[in-house]
């Protein structure tokens, strides 16, 4: 059965919180079908008009992210209140705190002490993240990039929808089907830190859980923010950001570019922004996508985190993608699935710190090992990581290089 939510509300509400507009909207009335209270639900939550990007929340939208990450919003909950107390809300929510609990106490506070012990120290803070072949991994852009003002991520895998609820027609115990889904996409990177291509082409293409969004709210809830505003958008020829009407639109949508923005803010009342955009980020794929590339050239000075990028910018044909990331970043920070060590090395311009063990690729990736890297941790040393990360998992066995740009 496909779950169908309603979360449909007017173009006003849905980017009233997030800055200025960079292209004026038609705004275009929504059609509501049943769901009229939903509607002035979400119309009524304390989100006005704003011209400085402040920290906020929208009320109805968090109470979403909340059932989508398994968070009890128990007799709290303003919309979704007969969902939260249902039989298989509170089985998926158990299940998945137990799971976050022991990713909390294995994995994340070592993320969070290799931030503040080595990449805090290391790594000058930049506006904007760039983090190209990402998926939905919010998770390890917001941790070692904490201080960031907007994410900008990129990947194949679909924006989806933002589930829809019509409290008519769906009885709350019919979502198991949905919470499966959740739980399953989160196998891979909760437990080897990178999601797999393959899976996400089909975790995230089902009739439940369509396409990252649904992620990226789990993600950002279960890190503590507060959801203010999810938008969907378009990147135009021109490389404006222009907004979409609704997110079952902009999946009906042909081309190139949907995305989706979120705004949200942080435990510490910091209001940030987070960018996905799905398309092909190969040279084929960038030649003709001139919004895109128009799009990229403006994003400014940033700081490139790469991660489980399938060693696809050691290939030619991914020369674009490439280039842009050493001419736009003051700092990468990658394992060596992200750009080959030779294109470091014949672009000159940056100095490079080693963490971790280089070996060889794991047997899928094996025709890329480096051979130039591999000498070139064994002359310099690295330091420890102290926790797995990228393909080769587990410690003792994975790397990470921070390239920072040089100063003349």
């Amino acid at each position: 059965m496909k779950i169908q939510f309603i979360i449909l509300c007017s173009v006003a509400v849905l980017i009233s919180c997030g800055g200025e507009i960079k292209k004026p909207v038609e705004v275009t009335e929504t059609v509501l079908d049943d769901s009229t209270q939903m509607a002035k639900l979400l119309a009524n939550d304390s989100i006005t008009n704003q011209k400085t990007f402040v920290a906020c929340k929208n009320d109805s939208l968090d109470e979403l992210a909340c059932l989508i990450a398994g968070i009890d919003k128990g007799d709290s909950a303003i919309v979704l209140n007969r969902f939260f107390k249902s039989k298989e809300f509170r089985k998926f929510s158990m299940a998945l705190s137990n799971r976050w609990i022991k990713y909390d106490t294995i994995k994340y506070q070592k993320l969070v002490s290799f931030q503040d012990e080595v990449i805090k120290k290391n790594v000058e803070t930049k506006k904007t993240l760039f983090y190209p072949f990402s998926g939905p991994d919010i998770l390890y852009a917001q941790t070692f990039f904490p201080e960031a003002d907007q994410y900008i991520m990129m990947g194949l895998e679909p924006v989806g929808t933002l589930p829809i609820y019509d409290e008519e027609k769906i009885e709350p115990d019919s979502m198991g089907n949905y919470y499966s889904a959740v739980n399953t996409s989160l196998h891979a990177i909760l437990k080897f830190s990178f999601f797999r291509t393959a899976s996400m082409k089909e975790d995230l293409r089902n009739e439940e859980e369509d396409g990252t969004v649904h992620l990226l709210l789990l993600f950002l809830k279960r890190m503590g923010n507060d959801i203010c505003s999810a938008k969907p958008i378009t990147v135009d020829s021109l490389g404006a950001i222009s907004y979409y009407k609704s997110f079952p639109a902009l999946k009906k949508k042909g081309g190139i570019n949907k995305g989706v923005e979120i705004v949200f803010t942080t435990k510490d009342k910091v209001a940030k922004k987070l960018y996905y955009y799905s398309l092909n980020l190969a040279d084929g794929g960038l030649k003709y996508n001139k919004g895109m590339a128009k799009y990229l050239n403006g994003i400014g000075e940033v700081n490139t985190y790469l991660k489980g990028a399938s060693y696809l910018m050691h290939k030619d044909y991914f020369s674009a993608i490439k280039n842009v990331i050493l001419d736009k970043s003051s700092n990468v920070v990658q394992d060596d699935s992200g750009i080959a060590f030779k294109y470091f090395l014949e672009n000159g311009k940056f100095d490079y710190s080693f963490y971790g063990d280089y070996i060889k690729p794991i047997p899928m990736f094996k025709e890329f090992y480096q051979a130039d890297l591999d000498s070139m941790y064994k002359l310099k040393g690295a330091k420890e990581i102290g926790f797995g990360i990228g393909y080769n998992f587990k410690d003792k066995r994975s790397n990470l290089m921070f390239a920072k740009r040089k100063s003349y």
